[in-house]
């Protein structure tokens, strides 16, 4: 294979997964749980069928390398920082974002430590539903840099 295809960036969701209209309107840096349009005890087989419709769309398309188009993310931005604990995601800091604008991010309250691997739902069902060589996008970790340390709100 000379020159190996693949997919760049996120595949969209699907229409019946995620508030599209919704998600274009913010990059969520907390967790964005009314984005899902289906319930949370459905969720994740939800985003395991996505997955294999991404997977099997970039293997009609002809692709040699396959991704799991990224379809359980709320953002790239919240999904490394709401995967840790020593973060409070349900009493959020906020910081004044690029726009000037106040946005809500997650805050520190401890020591920060990876509760179990962020990634690796993602990468099973990838591989398990594919022959084809894959690739995972990991969350990187220096996006939760924009993590608030202040008191809720603050």
């Amino acid at each position: 294979m000379l020159l190996p295809t693949s997919l760049v960036g996120s595949y969209p969701q699907p229409e019946w997964l995620i508030d599209s209209q919704k998600l274009s309107k913010q990059v969520p840096r907390v967790r964005a749980d009314d984005l899902w349009l289906v319930s949370p005890d459905k969720l994740e087989a939800a985003q395991d069928d996505a997955t294999i419709l991404a997977v099997r769309d970039q293997e009609r398309a002809g692709l040699d390398i396959i991704t799991d188009g990224e379809q359980r993310r709320e953002s790239y931005s919240n999904r490394f920082a709401t995967a840790l604990d020593g973060i409070d995601i349900d009493n959020p800091g906020t910081v004044i974002n690029r726009n000037g604008r106040p946005i809500p991010v997650p805050r520190i309250v401890g020591p920060i430590r990876r509760r179990q691997p962020v990634e690796l739902r993602d990468l099973k069902v990838l591989r398990a539903n594919t022959e084809r060589q894959v690739k995972a996008t990991p969350s990187q970790g220096h996006r939760a840099g924009a993590v608030h340390d202040g008191p809720p709100g603050a």
